[in-house]
């Protein structure tokens, strides 16, 4: 071979090797130390973007009408959990379950979401993530979590608005599932009684896992045989519920817990929403969608049906006390 012609060689050879190398590194933390940190956004950069007027910005309050009156961002759209939760007579008498694609199509036109809308969502507690988890579901990946919320939002000095905002526009984002992994409904939770094809996170508080306390649609105290206990609150601040801890935290609890990177992760609380907040903070970290998975109807559809196994009291020690 010439040298010309082996020069050009072991340059192609060294580019690839480069550009391999770069593609295996893994991607450098951001936000919080988060692999993912770009799925929440600062009061500070919201406020920012609500000032430029950036005509893709679309802001959501995942609140109630209470919450929503008594401050919230301005430009921001109420989205109640009734507002995207499917009929009962269509689930089986179970409340809670999320709409079909026809319905939030609707809902996201209506809010005016266009297929490239930076979407923005934020609560007061935990609705936010359930929001993002349904935006996502139904293939619109542009879509932040506001970290710290309402709360976070008011410490930083900014100003809120007491009249409810109307859209300008009608949106043409067309809901499809396009993950359709991230929403599992019974049989998959029946599947995992052997344990080995992933792990079940009971996301609500101790005393409903303890069956001491049953919340309202729910039918029967307890709580799933092979699911084991991890309270949402585990991975927010204790003096803001709306803001999470950093990376390196959660990481630590995951490792206490016994999180299996090998495993699919099932997560269920009361209704499905609560569940989301520990579904969130998994992507966060970096973990695939492929292998995350909300219990949509929750403990509500698993105690209806009377011929699904619970336990009524606590068979392992609860884990709210792990930070």
């Amino acid at each position: 071979m010439k040298p010309r012609a082996l020069r050009a060689l072991l340059t192609i050879t060294l580019v690839l090797s480069i550009s391999t190398w770069a593609s295996a590194a893994p991607a450098k933390p951001g936000y919080k130390g988060y692999a993912r940190g770009n799925a929440l956004i600062t009061p500070k950069e919201l406020k920012a973007l609500i000032d430029s007027h950036d005509p893709k910005l679309v802001v959501i309050a995942a609140e109630n009408e209470l919450e929503y009156r008594l401050g919230h961002l301005p430009g921001s759209f109420k989205v109640d959990r009734p507002d995207y939760e499917a009929p009962a007579e269509t689930q089986n008498g179970i409340t809670g379950n999320l709409i079909d694609a026809a319905g939030f199509s609707k809902l996201a036109q209506r809010l005016g979401i266009n297929k490239d809308s930076k979407v923005v969502v934020y609560d007061t507690k935990y609705d936010a993530t359930r929001l993002w988890w349904a935006i996502y579901y139904y293939g619109k990946t542009d879509v932040r979590v506001l970290d710290g919320g309402v709360k976070a939002w008011k410490e930083s000095g900014y100003d809120t608005d007491l009249l409810a905002a109307e859209p300008k526009h009608t949106g043409n984002f067309v809901a499809k599932v396009a993950y359709p992994a991230l929403r599992v409904d019974t049989p998959e939770i029946v599947a995992l009684s052997d344990q080995a094809k992933g792990q079940l996170w009971d996301e609500r508080d101790t005393k409903e896992f303890c069956g001491e306390e049953l919340k309202k649609g729910a039918y029967r105290k307890g709580h799933i045989p092979w699911g084991k206990h991890a309270d949402w609150e585990l991975f927010k601040r204790k003096d803001n519920k709306a803001e999470w801890i950093p990376a390196a935290e959660a990481q630590a609890l995951l490792h206490r817990l016994g999180a299996d990177t090998k495993k699919h992760q099932y997560f269920f609380c009361q209704s499905g929403v609560r569940s989301t907040q520990a579904l969130f903070t998994y992507y966060l970290l970096g973990w695939s969608l492929d292998k995350l998975h909300n219990y949509d109807s929750s403990w509500i559809g698993w105690s209806k049906d009377h011929a699904l196994p619970i336990v009524n009291s606590c068979s392992e020690p609860a884990v709210a006390g792990l930070r």
